[in-house]
Parts: structure tokens; sequence; C-alpha cells
């Protein structure tokens, strides 16, 4: 569409956020002029036979949805997807898809395309009628922790949760009312940033444990002379 206007006449300048253009009028005339950054900062002044000023579009500010479902939102406060090409509506929350202008300012055309989109891919996983979840995920080791909670905080999926010790969470046995840390196996993606952070080093990722990292680097240096 854009080159299909440009093709058709119409111009199109480029000003930065803190020199934004000015008006004036001559008579009946009005005079816009303003700092073009697509030809190097050249000052450009147009006389427009009409002068319309746009509102920007912004995101709705809804706190609720994006706390509940942990959605990942942008710098500028819309949804962010995994890919813009390749996985256009998907999320890091598996089973969640984004269509629309919730992803940010679309036409029409595009909002019904993504729209269709989101409706396939959660088509497909109902009609798949099973969630297939990532093996790779962290495991806490109730005997270890003490529930401090330093694993909540470094969790950016906000997959771990403080749960009574001895419960039907298949915690272990109550002592005193404690309480340990649970994975969310739906909810953890597997990216380990949980393991480190742990102070009783009471975490490990499947398939990636500390004493299979242990034991590899130890066949490593096993091979070194000296």
């Amino acid at each position: 569409m854009f080159t299909e206007s440009r093709s058709r006449g119409s111009l199109y300048l480029k000003f930065a956020d803190d020199d934004p253009p000015t008006v004036s009028r001559e008579g009946d005339r009005l005079r816009v002029t303003v700092r073009d950054l697509l030809t190097a900062g050249e000052e450009v002044t147009i006389e427009p036979d009409l002068l319309v000023l746009v509102t920007g579009a912004v995101p709705r500010d809804n706190p609720g949805l994006v706390g509940a479902l942990k959605l990942p939102v942008g710098g500028d406060g819309f949804f962010n997807e995994i890919h813009p090409k390749l996985r256009p509506v998907e999320t890091v929350v598996d089973g969640v898809m984004i269509a629309g202008s919730c992803q940010g300012p679309k036409t029409i055309a595009e909002s019904v395309a993504s729209g269709l989109a989101a409706v396939t891919q959660a088509a497909a996983v109902l009609k798949r009628g099973v969630a297939e979840l990532d093996p790779q995920v962290a495991t806490v080791s109730l005997s270890a922790c003490t529930g401090c909670g330093v694993c909540l905080a470094a969790c950016p999926f906000a997959a771990i949760a403080l749960v009574a010790a001895g419960g039907s969470d298949g915690g272990a046995a109550a002592v005193d009312g404690a309480r340990v840390a649970a994975v969310d196996a739906a909810g953890c993606k597997g990216c380990g940033a949980c393991a480190p952070a742990c102070p009783e080093d009471a975490i490990d990722l499947r398939g990636y444990t500390d004493a299979q990292v242990r034991s590899m680097i130890d066949e490593l240096l096993s091979g070194v002379p000296g």
C-alpha cells in the first residue's frame, strides 16, 4: 500500500520525536515545515490543501489479563509474538494466541489475516486432543529447598510457586508448616534461569542437571594432559 500510494503522488516525511513539524499560516494557505530524516535531515516545507492531525494508536491498559496469562508485553505496550514472520500469532505461553490490533496498529485486512491464523493455530491444538509439554523442565529437590522464594523472582514465566510441604501437590513431609518451591511443568520453558539463582542448589534442569554437567566436565578434563 505504501508503494502504491507513493506511485500516485503521496509524499512521506519522517521526523524525530523531539523535532516535530511546525505549522504556520500565510494568508489562506497553510505551510508545514519539517526536518525530514529520510533525506539526511533536510528541511522541507509543503503547502497542504488540508491538514489532518491523527491520534496515534495506544494499547489498552489491561494488567489483569497480562498478569493472569503471563503475556509478554513490548516496550510500546502491545503484546509480543514469538516471531513476526515465522510465528506471528503465537506467544511464549503455550496455547495462547494473539491477533488483531493488540499486537500493534493494523489495517482491517491485516487484522482479519491474523485472526484466521490464530484460529488455525488454536484449532490445531484442540484437534490434537493432547497437550505436548517440553520434557526439559526444572525440578526441585524438596529435601534441599528452604522455601526462600529466590527462584520465584528469577523465573520469567511465573512457573514457580511456593506450596505447603506435604500437600496434595506432591511436596515433602510437612515440617512446622514449611513451604517449598513447586514448578508448574505446563508453564516452565526450561530456560534454566532458576537453577543458578537458587542459593541452596536445590533446582535442576531435566536433561541438563548439575551432575550431568559435572560429569561432562570431568570427562573433558580427563583427556587433558598434566
